[in-house]
């Protein structure tokens, strides 16, 4: 599945400034989540997939590697993981079981493939697993378990 909710240009801006796709993902997240609990829910699935390309874009975005760039890893991988349960929670309210399957597929192959890049940082390789558990189990929530073992990382 391949999602293309964001306009080519702006999406390729954001490629290129991923402090300002980090931005734009956070605002978005924020907006969703406001639809959401307004009752707006085409508008929260909308701005969800909006959410999550941004989200996915700032993980696949070439960046330094440097060993303080590590919280920001860290911090796009949870949004990138979390953002995907959320839409597809989202997406299972709204009985659109295949599109929400199809959200945590295409996250757990995002993961897979980033995984080598981190191959060498040991928190972020224990994160993507988690993040792939809590992915398999097809929750629309990450298991408190590994949420605490995250924010200890």
């Amino acid at each position: 599945m391949n999602l293309q909710r964001l306009c080519p240009v702006y999406r390729k801006w954001l490629q290129l400034n991923p402090s300002h796709a980090r931005e734009h993902r956070i605002a978005m997240q924020v907006q969703t989540q406001q639809a959401h609990q307004a009752g707006k829910y085409n508008e929260a699935r909308s701005l969800g997939y909006q959410t999550f390309e941004a989200a996915k874009v700032v993980l696949t975005a070439l960046q330094p590697v440097n060993d303080t760039i590590d919280k920001s890893i860290h911090e796009d991988i949870l949004a990138f993981g979390t953002m995907a349960m959320y839409l597809s929670s989202l997406l299972h309210k709204e009985d659109k079981k295949l599109e929400a399957h199809q959200i945590l597929q295409e996250c757990h192959q995002q993961l897979i493939a980033i995984l080598p890049l981190h191959a060498s940082k040991p928190s972020v390789c224990k994160l993507i697993y988690a993040i792939q558990v809590a992915l398999e189990q097809g929750s629309g929530a990450m298991p408190a378990e590994h949420q605490q073992a995250l924010m200890l990382h």
